[in-house]
């Protein structure tokens, strides 16, 4: 499977792109921030979905909005060429398949075209990057080894990390010798609850003993029971007659004293109301005097006329008061407030009031000042334009010179040029001794003449046309000496010295001395181009350093700097600053004297307010104190208004009550004689007496009635009448001490009866035996389960060692042979052998036989057989899981010369797998002359959606 393009709508930064992929070997070259990481998540998330939003994954969602997705372009031998396409839609989005026949397909054929392969396997084998390949650095030699067993074979990651969780998992459930694991915990567990089950079962053999002692003590409290009622019948009785005797005597004592007292009758709550009416007499006489001396006194008192209308008045207008006042106030702040801003913006310019109001800054000024900046800009960018160009001049002078030093070190011997120059004079000669030595050889043949003359003309026309003169005066010689030839006609005796000479010094050798002349002939038209080069760059050089230094438009702008004010050497941003100060000045000079016009009329109409509110109020008043005031003489007299309107008020209910209360004294009076008549009493002082007579006779008739119903009550005593309260006595005392002794028995008993009780209840009733022995087996159970699980676990870490151990006898072998050729490329040699010793661990063999640990070689060798063995696996795996190679510039750590193998390597296997490699080195697109370079910062919008 081989990416062609990529369709990019909308993912991260990139929007709207098309990028053409080479199906051997990409390179993505762009700066940090270009995208590089972007388009690779492209291609991953595009091929497995985007990753859901409770990972730690980026979505790379536009930022700017619009269509979120894009297509690749891929062909596959099995599928030929495809098209996916991913957009947003559901969590990992909406996929559509498109095939070469027109059919469309979804999630399962994609699945389909990825040999049921997810993001975590693909990233696994066929893309990394150089963080990946930093983690090598940290990694313990048992996980630097696991990290590469992993690389070459394929799920071997997976197992072995659940081979980890399984014997974690195996260690929180049981240890031999531990004391946290679940099954250690649980054992001891089930010892102490079988010791308590064994306390439990001693506890039921005293319920036997305790029933029977129960059964004594229920026949001890019935006889204790019939002792109590003998004993309190007796007490009772003496109680009785104890308790009736005095009142016996209490009853002849009352009796005697109701046949003294002669009153028969007297009015029902008489001496209360008598009370009650005369304390209302006396009331209301009081009342009533007191209310006639107030009425002369309100009545006495005369009317004053108040004048309350005009503070009324003022009072009503205060909120038109207070907005003058706080107007002037405002209007005070921002005279301050203006003020301020002035003195500040003054400040800034660095000019007095007046000097700044003298200052032009009209609309023209402004204008006159901007073009005068224009015109210094672009004169200061012509100056560094002339700079710059100075500066570049100098440094192509410098480059010109340097290469013709260089080139003039090369310089051929002075040797070659003298042979050189002895060849050129000795050809003619040549061509003249071979032609010489064919024509003896030919005779008189005619036809050698014309070939040769043929061959002369055309050489010399190729030489023209060339133009090289070299074959040019050859094919002319070869052109004379058949003309000459042909015109002897007669064939010499024999060849004369000098042409053997030059036979036998130059003849085979034509093409080795060409290529002196020739390389001399190029050497001295490069070396006058270098010469011309010098002499062109000093001349532009010269032309530049001549060019005049004059600035009018700067000597023009900082004299317009002085009219204004300004220094010189203000810089033309703090010129224009300045310049909108200045007008700032004048519009708050103005607004100034508009507030200072508008306070003057304000204290005007204040002071004409203050002059009407002393009037009203009838003294001076102030600014500040004047509507207090006003407020506080209103409240005065509207107080005395209402002191009037009561008064009269006062007055009238007054002489109303005066009536009423002598109206009362004379009722009052009539009732008190008629209580007077009804208890048959001439004076108050006989009516009181007769109530004293009455009341002692209620309560004696009060006393006898309860000692009456307690003789009743205590009924017949069964006790001789001539008992004596000694003898009473003494048989209570006895009986009481009996029954204190019996309660205290009995106490005892009920004590421990209810002991026995509740331990019999607790042995019939308690379920903890049961409950402890349910939990012991709950626990057995548990115990059992807790086994299981850790003889399954066991089980299949057993079989995951078994099913390594056959990986490693079986299938690595074969992907560690390849790798380990791989890694002696890579390591130019220097490590022709990588193996895996009985450990587990992998080793590196040098070429002199040591052998290393991988965690002692330097990273960027940890790095290189990393890589072997995932190239490796991917070659072994070509037939069934064709992917492209992803790659996030992996190869910073090596050195030229290993670099270049690995670049040898790829080169070699891109014939069959596609490489797509990221980078942010320049030095890397040269590394591969051969490849297509995509410059991300240079991708052309081009999707149209």
């Amino acid at each position: 499977m081989r990416i062609e393009k990529l369709v990019i709508y909308g993912f991260g930064k990139h929007q709207d792109r098309t990028i053409d992929v080479d199906p051997e070997l990409s390179i993505f070259y762009g700066a940090n921030e270009a995208g590089k990481t972007t388009i690779q998540q492209f291609i991953i998330q595009t091929l497995f979905g985007y990753p859901s939003r409770n990972q730690n994954l980026l979505r790379y969602e536009p930022k700017a909005g619009g269509k979120y997705g894009g297509q690749l372009h891929i062909s596959d031998d099995e599928y030929g060429r495809v098209i996916i396409e991913r957009v947003k839609g559901k969590s990992a989005g909406d996929v559509t398949v498109y095939f070469e026949d027109g059919r469309r397909g979804s999630d399962a054929d994609l699945k389909m075209i990825l040999r049921d392969y997810d993001r975590a396997s693909f990233e696994s084998i066929f893309s990394f990057s150089i963080h990946e390949l930093q983690g090598l650095e940290q990694m313990t030699e048992e996980e630097l080894s696991r990290t590469l067993l992993a690389s070459g074979t394929t799920g071997v990651d997976a197992v072995t990390k659940l081979e980890s969780r399984l014997e974690k998992e195996m260690a929180e459930v049981f240890k031999k010798a531990g004391r946290n694991p679940k099954v250690n915990q649980l054992i001891e567990e089930l010892r102490q609850r079988e010791s308590e089950l064994k306390e439990l079962r001693t506890r039921t053999e005293l319920y036997e003993p305790a029933v029977n002692r129960l059964q004594e003590i229920a026949g001890r409290l019935e006889a204790i029971e019939a002792e109590e009622k003998g004993h309190a019948f007796r007490l009772k009785s003496v109680e009785k007659w104890l308790q009736a005797a005095p009142l016996a005597e209490k009853k002849a004592q009352l009796e005697q004293e109701l046949e003294g007292l002669k009153v028969s009758a007297f009015p029902s709550d008489g001496k209360r109301r008598m009370d009650r009416l005369s304390d209302r007499l006396s009331e209301a006489e009081a009342k009533k005097e007191y209310a006639g001396k107030k009425l002369e006194t309100l009545t006495s008192a005369g009317s004053e006329r108040i004048q309350i209308e005009p503070l009324e008045q003022l009072l009503a207008k205060e909120s038109e008061w207070l907005q003058l006042r706080s107007l002037l106030r405002q209007k005070k702040e921002e005279r301050i407030k203006l003020g301020d801003e002035k003195n500040r913006i003054l400040a800034l310019v660095g000019m007095s009031e007046a000097e700044a109001l003298q200052a032009d800054v009209s609309l023209g000024q402004e204008e006159l000042l901007l073009a005068h900046v224009r015109r210094v800009d672009l004169e200061e960018e012509e100056m560094q334009y002339q700079g710059r160009k100075l500066a570049e001049e100098k440094e192509k002078l410098v480059e010109a010179e340097k290469e013709l030093r260089y080139f003039l070190a090369s310089e051929p011997p002075e040797a070659e040029r003298k042979t050189a120059e002895e060849w050129q004079a000795a050809a003619p000669k040549l061509a003249e001794a071979k032609a010489a030595k064919q024509m003896q050889a030919a005779g008189n043949s005619p036809a050698l003449y014309y070939l040769l003359i043929g061959f002369g003309i055309l050489g010399l026309a190729i030489g023209v046309i060339q133009p090289n003169y070299l074959v040019a005066g050859i094919g002319l010689l070869a052109a004379a000496g058949g003309a000459w030839l042909w015109w002897k006609r007669q064939k010499p005796a024999g060849l004369s010295d000098d042409y053997a000479k030059v036979l036998e010094r130059y003849s085979g050798k034509e093409a080795e001395y060409g290529a002196l002349v020739q390389k001399l002939d190029v050497f001295d038209r490069k070396l006058d181009a270098l010469f011309e080069a010098v002499d062109t760059a000093k001349k532009r050089l010269a032309g530049l350093s001549g060019a005049p230094n004059s600035q009018p438009a700067k000597e023009a702008y900082e004299g317009f700097l002085e009219q204004l004010g300004f220094r010189a050497e203000t810089s033309r941003s703090t010129v224009l600053k300045l310049f909108g100060n200045l007008r700032e000045v004048h519009a708050l000079h103005g607004r100034e004297l508009r507030v200072t016009e508008e306070m003057d009329v304000l204290a005007q109409q204040q002071q004409n307010w203050i002059s009407q509110a002393s009037e009203v109020y009838g003294s001076p008043l102030g600014t500040e104190e004047m509507y207090a005031n006003l407020r506080a003489e209103w409240n005065v007299r509207k107080q005395r208004l209402d002191e009037q309107a009561k008064q009269q008020e006062k007055a009238a209910e007054l002489q109303k009550e005066h009536e009423q209360l002598t109206a009362l004294y004379g009722q009052i009076q009539k009732e008190q004689q008629a209580l007077l008549d009804e208890a048959g009493t001439a004076s108050i002082e006989a009516f009181y007496r007769s109530c004293d007579e009455w009341e002692r006779k209620e309560v004696l008739m009060r006393d006898l009635a309860p000692i009456e119903e307690q003789l009743k009550a205590i009924g017949n005593i069964p006790l001789s009448a001539d008992m004596d309260k000694t003898q009473a006595n003494d048989w209570l005392a006895e009986s009481e001490s009996a029954l204190n002794q019996l309660k205290e028995d009995r106490n005892l008993l009920l004590a421990e009866q209810a002991e026995k009780r509740q331990m019999t209840k607790a042995l019939l009733e308690d379920e903890t035996y049961e409950d402890k022995l349910q939990q012991f087996e709950e626990k057995k159970v548990e115990l059992a389960e807790l086994a299981k699980r850790w003889s399954i676990d066991k089980a299949i870490t057993e079989a995951i060692r078994q099913t390594m151990e056959e990986l490693k006898e079986k299938k690595l072998p074969a992907v560690i042979a390849a790798a380990q050729n791989f890694f002696e490329s890579l390591t130019s040699g220097a490590y022709p052998g990588l193996e895996m010793n009985p450990q587990g661990f992998f080793e590196a063999v040098r070429k002199d036989g040591m052998r290393f640990h991988i965690a002692e070689l330097s990273q960027a060798t940890k790095e290189q057989a990393y890589i072997s063995l995932r190239l490796s696996l991917a070659v072994s795996m070509q037939e069934s899981h064709p992917f492209p190679f992803i790659m996030d510039d992996p190869f910073v750590h090596f050195d030229r010369s290993r670099l270049q193998q690995m670049i040898n390597l790829i080169t070699e296997l891109q014939q069959n797998h596609q490489f797509i490699y990221f980078t942010c080195h320049e030095a890397m697109q040269q590394a591969w002359p051969n490849a297509s370079l995509i410059d991300i910062a240079t991708i052309e919008r081009s999707v149209q959606l």
